[in-house]
C-alpha cells in the first residue's frame, strides 16, 4: 500500500522497520554503538527444604538439645559449680530458641493450611462393594457366649465339646474371634497360653472389662451393681487381702485464731484402714434338659435371665440384711446402723416426713459431707412415692420417679429390697472388690439339696445321722444345674454414710 503512494524506501523502512539480515540504515552519518547488555535481574527458582521437612528437622533438634540438657544435670550435683551453671544457662538459651524458631514453623503451617481450598470430591462410576457392619458385641455378651458353649456341650451328653459348641454358634467358616476365644478360655478356665490373659495388653483388659460387664448385667434387677458403679471399685488380683486408709471423724486438725507472738497449735489426725479379704459367693441354677432342646435359638436369652433373676437375689440378700462380717461374708449395709423411726399418718405428709428425716440422718452423720447419695427402695416404694398427691391433688414427685431420681439424688430398684423398707447411702464411700472373672461350671450328674436359704451336706454323721431334704439327682430327673462362683467383698469407709426406715406408711 505503501509503495502505491509512491512513498521512498528510506520512509518505510523507518515507519515499518527493516530485516535484522539487511543491516542497519545508517541515518545522520554518525557511527552506530553496539547493543546494550542486558542487566535486567532474571527470576531464578531454586530447590528450598519442604515446611514439613524443616519442622519435623527443628522436632529433632529440639529433641537433641533437651537430652542434652538431661544428660548434663544428671552429671553436676546440688551444688553445682560455675561452669555447671553456665552450661546449664547456655543449653536453656537455646533451647528456648529452638522452640520459638518451631512455634513460628508451626504457626506458618496453620496459616499457609487456612489458604489451601478444600479438594473436591471426586465422584467415580465403579460400583461399591457390599459390605456389611460388624455387629458391635457388648462385653457382658462374651461371658454369655461362653456360658452358652458350656450348656449346650452338656445338653448334647459331650458329643461335642465347648469349643466345638462355640464355633458352631458364634463362630465364620470354622472360626471364632479372638475376643471371643480369649473370655470363653479365661471363663471357662481352659488351658491357655498366659500371655493372652495375665500379661498386659488389649486381651486382659478384654476380659476385666466382661467382667465389669457382666456385673453391669445384673443393673436392672440388682443394688450391688449401682451402688459399687459409683463407689471405689477394685480388684483383688493376687492379693489376699486390701487394706483402704481412712481417716476417723476426730480428733480435727483444723486451724485456730492465734495472738501476736502466741504459739500455734500443733495437730495431728489419726487415721485407721478397712481390711478387705476375698470372699466366695456362689449361687446354683438347676434346668431340664428338656428346656435346653426346645429353647435352642433362646438359649442366651435364658441363661442371662437365670443370671439375673438367681445372682441378684443371692447378692442382695446378703448386702441389704444387718447381720455382721465373718470370714464366709461381707457385712449388711444395715449393721450398726439405727433404723430411722417411719412417719405415722400416711400421705403426703408422711412421704415428706421419711424424706426429711432420713436426709437429715445423713447430713447430720456425715457432717454435712455428701458426696454420691442414692436411695434404694422397692419399685412398689418408688411407684407409690410417684403416685402421691400433695394438698392441690398434683403428683409432685412423679415426673422424679419416672426419670429414676427423687429430689435431685438416683433411685436403684430392686424387689431384693423389702417392701417398705427404703435406704439413703452415700455410694462414694462404698467399696466393691471383686476377684476377676466370674467362674461357670455345668453338671448333669450333682446331686442337690434344693434349698434357697440354709442349704445343708447331703447327709451328715450323728446321733441319729441326718439326711437333707429335698434331694435331687440331676441324673436322675436329666437335669442340669448352672453354678456360678466368684470372689467378692464390699463394704463402707466411713460410717455415718447409711440411713435407712422401713414400714412406711405412704
Amino acid at each position: 500500500l505503501a509503495r502505491s503512494l509512491n512513498v521512498s524506501d528510506d520512509t518505510i523502512d523507518l515507519v515499518f522497520g527493516k530485516q535484522a539480515s539487511a543491516g542497519v540504515v545508517n541515518r545522520g552519518g554518525g557511527s552506530h554503538g553496539e547493543h546494550a547488555a542486558d542487566t535486567s535481574p532474571r527470576k531464578t527458582t531454586t530447590m528450598t527444604t519442604p515446611l514439613i521437612k524443616r519442622i519435623e528437622d527443628a522436632q529433632e533438634r529440639l529433641v537433641a538439645l533437651k537430652d542434652q540438657l538431661t544428660d548434663h544435670l544428671g552429671t553436676i550435683g546440688d551444688e553445682p559449680d560455675e561452669a555447671s551453671s553456665v552450661m546449664t544457662e547456655e543449653l536453656n538459651g537455646k533451647i528456648a530458641i529452638q522452640q520459638r524458631s518451631l512455634d513460628s514453623l508451626k504457626q506458618a503451617e496453620e496459616r499457609l493450611a487456612a489458604t489451601i481450598p478444600e479438594p473436591s470430591a471426586v465422584v467415580t462410576k465403579s460400583s461399591r462393594p457390599f459390605a456389611v457392619a460388624a455387629k458391635k458385641v457388648n462385653p457382658a455378651d462374651y461371658v454369655l457366649r461362653a456360658l452358652v458353649a458350656a450348656v449346650v456341650s452338656k445338653a448334647t451328653r459331650g458329643d461335642k465339646s465347648p469349643l466345638q459348641a462355640l464355633v458352631e454358634r458364634y463362630g465364620e467358616d470354622g472360626k471364632i474371634d479372638d475376643a471371643t476365644r480369649t473370655v470363653f478360655e479365661s471363663v471357662t478356665r481352659t488351658a491357655t497360653a498366659p500371655a493372652t490373659t495375665t500379661t498386659s495388653g488389649w486381651a486382659s483388659q478384654l476380659v476385666e472389662q466382661s467382667n465389669q460387664g457382666f456385673m453391669e448385667l445384673l443393673m436392672p434387677a440388682s443394688v450391688y451393681p449401682g451402688l459399687a458403679s459409683r463407689g471405689l471399685r477394685l480388684n483383688f488380683g493376687r492379693s489376699g487381702i486390701i487394706a483402704i486408709p481412712n481417716r476417723t471423724a476426730t480428733p480435727t486438725i483444723a486451724g485456730s485464731f492465734v495472738a501476736e507472738g502466741s504459739p500455734i497449735p500443733v495437730r495431728q489426725g489419726a487415721f485407721g484402714s478397712v481390711t478387705f479379704t476375698p470372699k466366695k459367693m456362689a449361687v446354683i441354677s438347676t434346668f431340664t434338659r428338656e428346656i435346653f432342646e426346645h429353647s435352642t435359638p433362646a438359649i442366651e436369652g435364658l441363661i442371662r435371665n437365670a443370671i439375673q433373676e438367681d445372682t441378684s437375689v443371692a447378692m442382695d440378700t446378703v448386702l441389704l440384711d444387718a447381720t455382721a462380717a465373718s470370714t464366709t461374708r461381707p457385712a449388711g449395709l444395715r449393721f450398726g446402723v439405727t433404723v430411722t423411726p417411719a412417719t405415722a399418718g400416711g400421705g403426703f405428709a408422711a412421704l415428706v416426713g421419711d424424706l426429711k428425716a432420713l436426709a437429715g440422718a445423713l447430713i447430720t452423720a456425715s457432717n454435712g459431707n455428701l458426696r454420691s447419695p442414692v436411695w434404694v427402695m422397692n419399685p412398689v416404694n418408688a411407684l407409690a412415692v410417684s403416685l402421691t398427691q400433695n394438698a392441690g391433688g398434683d403428683f409432685p414427685f412423679a415426673s422424679e420417679i419416672n426419670n429414676n431420681t427423687f429430689q435431685g439424688y438416683p433411685v436403684i430398684m430392686s424387689a431384693t429390697v423389702t417392701a417398705g423398707m427404703v435406704f439413703l447411702v452415700d455410694a462414694a464411700d462404698f467399696v466393691a472388690i471383686e476377684g476377676g472373672a466370674p467362674r461357670f461350671d455345668v453338671s448333669d450328674q450333682a446331686t442337690l439339696h434344693m434349698e434357697d436359704t440354709t442349704p445343708l451336706a447331703i447327709s451328715a454323721a450323728g446321733a441319729p445321722n441326718t439326711v437333707a431334704a429335698p434331694v435331687r439327682s440331676l441324673y436322675q430327673t436329666d437335669s442340669m444345674a448352672l453354678r456360678m462362683i466368684m470372689d467378692v467383698n464390699w463394704g463402707m469407709r466411713r460410717a455415718g454414710v447409711i440411713a435407712w426406715t422401713q414400714n412406711v406408711t405412704w
